[in-house]
C-alpha cells in the first residue's frame, strides 16, 4: 500500500500492512516501508479501499481484517513460497 495524503511527510512511501489498530474510533495502519523503517498513519491517508461503514457496524466479528488485492497477492506468493498449504491432518481440539 502506499501513503497518498499530502498531509503526510512520506506522501509517496509504499510498503507492507504490519498491523491495523484503532485510535479514538478511527483505523490506523502500521506500515513497514519498503526503504525501511515503519510508521503509523490514519487508514484515509493509504491507497487502501474504505470499508463500508454499514458492513463494519453490523458486523459480529471485531477481528475482521481488510487486504488490499495487492496485499492479498504478496500473501499468496508468500504462502506459495513458503510451502504455505493447509495442514489436511485432523485436528485434535
Amino acid at each position: 500500500m502506499t501513503i497518498v495524503s499530502e498531509d503526510s511527510p512520506d506522501c509517496g512511501q509504499s510498503g507492507r500492512v504490519k498491523r491495523v489498530f484503532w485510535r479514538e474510533k478511527i483505523p490506523w495502519i502500521l506500515l513497514r516501508f519498503r526503504i525501511g523503517g515503519m510508521r503509523a498513519v490514519p487508514w484515509d491517508w493509504t491507497d487502501l479501499p474504505i470499508p463500508q461503514a454499514d458492513i463494519l457496524s453490523s458486523s459480529h466479528d471485531t477481528s475482521a481484517v481488510f487486504l488490499s488485492p495487492s496485499a492479498l497477492r504478496d500473501l499468496v506468493r508468500f504462502l506459495h513460497g513458503h510451502g504455505g498449504k493447509p495442514d489436511k491432518r485432523p485436528s485434535h481440539d
